[in-house]
């Protein structure tokens, strides 16, 4: 919970603001008070939204349906105006505890209490389909637990069965890890998929974790679509069952929450109240009930009409306000200020992370409500202005030791997000382009200064997991006319100056894009097609599923049910068939090679030039094989390692933990790879460069950066125009010159 801010409306309606509960892509949500006094959760939507002609019409339909759903366990709506200036709609505030903050702060729920929890769940959903609408958005964060028991809250995209989407084009629909396949596949989900993402967050409630928890996004989606649910934390045969029943991957063998309903059978006790939680959790829930009321704020200023009002998009919140000022703070006074050789301006180490217990002891104590994600913020960078001691003389090259590597020099620092995400880089040129997965915004920027070259909005490009670049040219995915859903506006752009070369119509929401030096491949569902990359015309189709596609010199592989399939990229002729035990995730092709890891963690090479198996090793499905080059492929284990397999033979050539000393714990993960260099994330927020041969520390900086695309295509670090540009946090690109090598200095340890 926020304080209002200056531009902020002092009422809606006939509701007082009182508070900002969060801000998101569709709007800001406030806690405001009715007229009769009663405590409300009010959405304004964001006023670009508003004069969308085809978006109210759709709002004031959603309205009227969510109007009809009464049952118990949801959130009723208050109150609505549609045909309002910037439209609105109001909710019950509901304080508590989400099912997200319950099981991590308390652990999974014992069997008796996550039937009762089930029940409840699928009587709410069974409500919601009743009326028509079906909520697409299910998910531990939308569930909470209140004083007066479960309910489930969010009807912020939650929409009548027949409406197309209204989020931005090209967007994934939902959350990745609680997304039913048809979702994960770029379609919209109706009462099925609800079932579905009801499953995974039981399965969540029982095992403290998700269901289908992979090593980033992408590989999280790929699981999602095969419906490979992890379900062995889950010892109640019975409940077992019933979530398996919800996790089919075809929609019309799923249960339906009436279905559910009767298979669970008579609720053994009570869900009103507290008193079905465990006692530790249900005082918990109590107390935050008991403190939701806000605090008095100072008098507004004077009420304005409610059109005057500003209603531009606001930045998710990283924290409520006594988190965020403990816990973080913003390190740089302009930070879009081009700071080019300015030495001084990065040279901190990195900050220790805060006590994990301080953390959930500080999150206990703010309100959360319908619509507002309250995210932990820490202090991810370190103070400007204040330099990091830096190795002084010279000290023997040996590997044993223990002076600091040299740290790197900032040169520039560029906001290239309008949020707090982390941005995943492109190459094209000397021009790198910033986006962020599942999302549409992409900039490009000049990598020797920093400038923004040209910017596409998110009202207008399609989704950034599926921008591809070529040796003269940038592929991005523009919102489709109308509002069909069969097909989306490939452009091929002039990287330098964002003008249209040539145009083309591709099916919609492609599974994987890849460019190579003459074609364009995209893959959606079973099928790949290449276009000519100097007209956008089609050159050929190739029957092979591709729900990741990587592209490299003229060898195209798609990646999916199993197969992996070797394509020439002129031809479109089949080279080579790769058939696996489990599913195969996105695919590298580096040194001749191309690596893929399947749902289960095992890392496979084959060669590209026939597709011959040349070895695999097994790991945790937990890791994640994200880069290759420089004649090995790296791979990120759990516990925070990070191990280098020769890229032809298999062999381990070294594994570091990264760290001061060697020995933090926590995860660190590749953001890039290039001419003898690794680039990783380290547990400790520094990124590391790391010599390939030896796994040696060449430099440091302190900087949390993105882990980067899975794909071939987008990373988290670049080597561009004698700089390393890097995604870091709060939206930022940031260009450092790695230190000069000096002869006799000795490589760091940490």
């Amino acid at each position: 919970m926020q304080p209002l801010r200056p531009d902020d409306p002092e009422r809606v309606g006939g509701h007082r603001l009182l508070a900002r509960l969060g801000a998101g892509g569709m709007g800001v949500v406030y806690l405001g008070r009715t007229p009769g006094g009663r405590l409300a959760a009010v959405k304004l939507v964001h006023e670009h939204f508003g004069a969308d002609a085809h978006y109210r019409a759709r709002f004031r339909r959603e309205v009227a349906a969510a109007r009809t759903v009464t049952g118990t366990f949801t959130a009723p709506v208050l109150d609505a105006d549609p045909d309002a200036a910037v439209p609105w709609l109001a909710m019950e505030y509901l304080p508590g505890l989400s099912l997200r903050e319950a099981v991590e702060s308390f652990g999974a729920l014992p069997s008796p209490a996550l039937r009762l929890l089930a029940a409840a769940l699928a009587e709410a959903l069974a409500g919601i389909h009743r009326a028509g609408l079906a909520h697409r958005d299910l998910k531990p964060r939308n569930v909470m637990l209140t004083a007066s028991g479960p309910r489930l809250i969010d009807f912020g995209i939650a929409r009548p069965l027949d409406a197309t989407a209204i989020t931005q084009p090209g967007a994934l629909l939902g959350t990745p890890g609680f997304m039913s396949p048809e979702q994960a596949s770029g379609g919209l989900a109706g009462p099925a998929g609800d079932v579905f993402s009801l499953g995974a967050v039981l399965a969540y409630t029982a095992t403290g974790r998700p269901p289908f928890d992979a090593a980033d996004r992408a590989a999280t989606l790929e699981r999602v679509r095969l419906a490979r649910a992890d379900l062995d934390g889950i010892k109640d045969r019975r409940l077992r069952s019933l979530v398996a029943a919800c996790l089919r991957r075809e929609p019309e063998h799923r249960l339906s929450a009436v279905a559910l309903l009767d298979r669970l059978g008579e609720p053994a006790d009570m869900v009103y109240g507290t008193g079905w939680l465990p006692a530790p959790l249900a005082e918990a829930i109590d107390r935050r009930s008991a403190r939701a009321r806000p605090e008095p704020h100072a008098p507004a200023p004077p009420a304005e009409a409610i059109d005057r009002r500003s209603t531009r998009p606001q930045p998710e919140p990283h924290a409520a306000a006594p988190v965020a000022e403990a816990l973080h703070s913003e390190t740089t006074a302009d930070p879009d200020a081009v700071t080019a050789d300015a030495p001084e301006a990065r040279t901190t180490g990195p900050s220790r992370p805060p006590d994990r217990r301080k953390l959930l002891m500080a999150v206990a104590a703010v309100p959360v409500a319908i619509g507002a994600a309250v995210v932990l913020a820490e202090k991810l960078l370190p103070e400007e202005g204040h330099p990091a001691s830096r190795p002084s003389g010279r000290a023997s090259p040996s590997r044993s030791a223990t002076v600091r590597p040299p740290v790197a020099t900032r040169r520039w620092r560029r906001k290239a997000l309008d949020d707090t995400s982390y941005p995943d880089l492109y190459p094209a040129g000397d021009v790198v382009l910033a986006a962020n997965s599942g999302r549409s915004d992409v900039h490009a920027l000049d990598a020797r200064t920093g400038r923004i070259l040209w910017s596409r909005a998110a009202t207008t490009s399609g989704p950034a997991d599926h921008i591809a670049t070529g040796p003269e040219a940038v592929y991005l995915f523009d919102a489709r006319d109308g509002d069909s859903t069969e097909e989306y506006v490939l452009r091929a752009v002039n990287p330098v100056s964002g003008s249209v070369r040539w145009t083309s119509r591709v099916p919609f929401f492609p599974w994987g894009t890849a460019a190579t030096a003459s074609v364009l491949c995209v893959a959606v569902h079973n099928e790949v097609r290449a276009l000519d990359v100097k007209d956008g015309r089609r050159r050929w189709t190739a029957q092979a599923t591709g729900m990741s596609l990587t592209a490299r010199a003229e060898l195209a592989v798609a990646s999916g049910e199993r197969v992996m399939t070797g394509l020439d990229a002129g031809s479109g002729r089949i080279r080579w068939r790769y058939e696996m035990p489990e599913s195969p995730l996105s695919t590298l092709v580096s040194d001749g090679m191309v690596f893929t890891s399947d749902t289960l963690g095992t890392l496979y090479a084959v060669h590209a030039d026939d597709g011959k198996a040349a070895w695999k090793h097994a790991f945790d499905y937990r890791s994640s094989a994200r880069h290759a080059g420089s004649g090995m492929v790296y791979v990120s284990e759990p516990d925070g390692r990070i191990r280098a397999f020769q890229a032809r033979t298999g062999k381990q050539a070294w594994s570091r933990r990264p760290g001061r000393d060697g020995t933090s714990s926590g995860e660190s993960q590749t953001l890039g790879v290039s001419d003898g260099t690794l680039w990783i994330q380290g547990p400790d927020q520094t990124v590391y460069a790391l010599d390939t041969a030896d796994g040696s520390t060449l430099w440091t900086y302190g900087a949390l950066a993105t882990v980067g695309s899975v794909t071939d295509h987008g990373s988290g670090a670049l080597a561009v125009a004698g700089l390393v540009l890097l995604g870091t946090d709060g939206g930022h690109v940031e260009a450092v010159s790695p230190p000069s090598p000096t002869k006799g200095t000795a490589r760091g340890t940490a």
